[in-house]
């Protein structure tokens, strides 16, 4: 009898780990994690590797500046900013309030605060801090890409 109920025991537990192990994420939170990765590794690039930052940029991407003209293009976004980070380097850092995806998964948003400090030799270093908004598409890769980048 004890054998009996002891593979019974046994036998319950498999199919329950099997059962659990058959589940799979939900489209909605599995997009929600990547893009939150995305997002993490993005901001990551902003101060050390340009062409990295940029690769995170849709072909397509419209970039928004607070008092500045916009910026239509992948080339247009990494034109200005090697310019801008030669005339005066700075490092570039945000963290978003908010990342959500669309019921079907395939474009996002992010919203927060981002802090621009530019690097000079004085000891006082002039900073900027703005809040943003940023809209991403999911590729047909499931790789995410910038659609369209705001600062207020």
């Amino acid at each position: 009898m004890k054998t009996i109920s002891f593979l019974l025991a046994i036998l319950t537990l498999t199919i329950a780990a099997f059962l659990l192990g058959c589940q799979t994420e939900d489209p909605k939170a599995k997009a929600l994690r990547t893009l939150t990765e995305t997002d993490r590794l993005w901001c990551q690039s902003a101060s050390t590797d340009l062409n990295e930052f940029i690769s995170f940029l849709d072909e397509d991407v419209v970039w928004l500046f607070c008092n500045y003209p916009k910026l239509q293009g992948k080339e247009a976004v990494h034109a200005f900013y090697t310019k801008a980070y030669e005339n005066n380097p700075f490092t570039f850092t945000w963290t978003p309030d908010k990342i959500e995806v669309s019921n079907s998964g395939d474009f996002g948003y992010s919203y927060g605060t981002y802090n621009l400090v530019f690097l000079n030799d004085s000891e006082i270093q002039p900073e900027i801090i703005r809040d943003y908004a940023t809209v991403w598409k999911k590729q047909s890769d499931n790789s995410w890409k910038v659609i369209l980048e705001a600062d207020f």
